[in-house]
């Protein structure tokens, strides 16, 4: 048996950076909460994004994938002072890729005003943790959830030295759903006091110390778990026929987890899918894909 998934009424509030990741050989949009509206765009959803660009050239190119993709720039924000959100990406032999993330960058500024986005009635609010990097983007995000009164879908992105353990704990302990990775888990487990264990142990250990509903495991080539109250769920790795790199991988996860949310697909469905994703996603180059062929083969087959 499985528990239910209630679905989710209204549109996912999707808040954090877009960035424009320098590969050696090119250039593309990313950043883990774009990557997620994108995908969810893509699947047939009507995500909010909201975040801060330069008044730049790169704001612009942001500007026109969004318009070419649908998705709606009216959070947007522009800033006079601070540029478009740059990371540098350098791949290993086997794809993997290691990021030089740049300081002071326009996401670091959103400006939020819960009144105004509680009008939009969204159904939940996804962050990530890199546009929390400063302690004052930190604190505004924190009360803005607060006062939104929204679930909150965290998607831990310990990049070093962008991430602080104090304020980790804190955004642990105002979420509903937590996404992390192997790695991550073992960082935060550590921060939490809890013991070196087997995964599934471990994993749901922290659920249970955070009471949260679900916690999302992914784990690179061994695919994925899901941990709620009652069972834990396991999603073997989907070959990759043509690897090309492994960027954006995890948000494609989310991207499909949170539709799975939003649609009270069943968790074991919801997890096959999101690694089933993710697999095809490793198959293209970046993180965005351009062809909405793409999402349509998914769309067809989940009913979306």
């Amino acid at each position: 048996m499985t528990d239910p998934v209630p679905p989710l009424v209204g549109s996912p509030l999707i808040l954090g950076e877009v960035l424009l990741d320098r590969f050696p050989d090119r250039t593309v949009l990313g950043g883990a909460p774009f990557n997620v509206a994108w995908h969810l765009k893509g699947l047939g959803a009507e995500p909010i994004f909201l975040s801060r660009i330069g008044q730049d050239a790169a704001g612009e190119q942001v500007l026109a994938a969004m318009r070419r993709q649908g998705l709606s720039s009216i959070l947007l924000q522009r800033d006079p002072l601070y540029p478009t959100g740059t990371v540098r990406v350098n791949l290993d032999a086997e794809g993997i890729p290691a990021y030089e993330i740049l300081a002071n960058q326009a996401y670091d500024y959103i400006h939020l005003d819960a009144e105004q986005l509680s009008a939009l009635k969204p159904s939940l609010l996804y962050r990530g943790s890199l546009a929390a990097r400063t302690e004052a983007a930190h604190q505004r995000i924190q009360a803005f959830m607060q006062k939104l009164n929204r679930p909150v879908f965290l998607d831990l992105n310990l990049r070093d030295p962008w991430w602080n353990p104090d304020r980790v704990r804190e955004m642990l302990r105002s979420c509903t759903w937590l996404k992390l990775n192997q790695e991550e888990l073992a960082q935060v487990a550590q921060l939490e006091g809890i013991p070196a264990q087997d995964l599934p142990t471990r994993a749901q250990a922290l659920r249970e110390k955070l009471n949260l509903s679900k916690v999302f495991l992914t784990l690179g080539a061994a695919g994925a778990m899901l941990l709620s109250s009652t069972q834990i769920h396991r999603s073997e790795a989907v070959p990759v026929p043509e690897m090309v790199d492994t960027v954006g991988a995890g948000d494609a996860f989310s991207a499909v987890v949170i539709l799975g949310l939003l649609q009270g697909w069943p968790e074991v469905s919801l997890l096959e899918r999101a690694v089933q994703f993710a697999a095809a996603l490793c198959g293209i180059p970046g993180g965005t894909p351009q062809d909405p062929e793409f999402y349509a083969l998914f769309r067809s087959k989940w009913g979306c």
